[in-house]
């Protein structure tokens, strides 16, 4: 599921609840107006402000997973293709975010595709220089 699945999952469960709740308001009986010299019945539970904060906690765990995400996506690799063929060693820096299964994009915007008798190897180490 893609970021953009779990995101509409999200949407989705949220307004099932505002619908759930706006059908039960609906369900209740009139309010039947008290006297004047008597007290307001207190509600057991503040249901308004815990929906409240509920939707307010889901927000801020969904922009954190988003902002995770987008970061991870943005951490810099140092990227080893080698030839099998000749032994052939190319390297590279390209964002997480920008490799896919058989190219990839490096930081300088050169794209790279492989060829079938190449391998890509991936690594957060600087790469040392023989």
């Amino acid at each position: 599921m893609g970021l953009l699945g779990k995101i509409l999952l999200t949407v989705i469960v949220i307004a099932g609840a505002l619908l759930v709740l706006r059908t039960r308001a609906q369900a209740r009986p009139p309010r039947v107006i008290p006297p004047v010299g008597s007290s307001p019945p207190r509600r057991a539970l503040p249901i308004g402000w815990l929906a409240s904060g509920v939707v307010v906690l889901m927000l801020g765990v969904a922009a954190f997973w988003l902002y995770s995400s987008w970061r991870e996506a943005h951490d810099v690799l140092y990227v080893r293709v080698v030839d099998a063929g000749t032994g052939h060693v190319s390297h590279y820096r390209a964002y997480r975010g920008d490799i896919d299964d058989r190219e990839f994009v490096t930081t300088d915007g050169i794209r790279v595709r492989l060829a079938d008798t190449e391998r890509l190897e991936t690594s957060t180490i600087p790469p040392t220089r023989n």
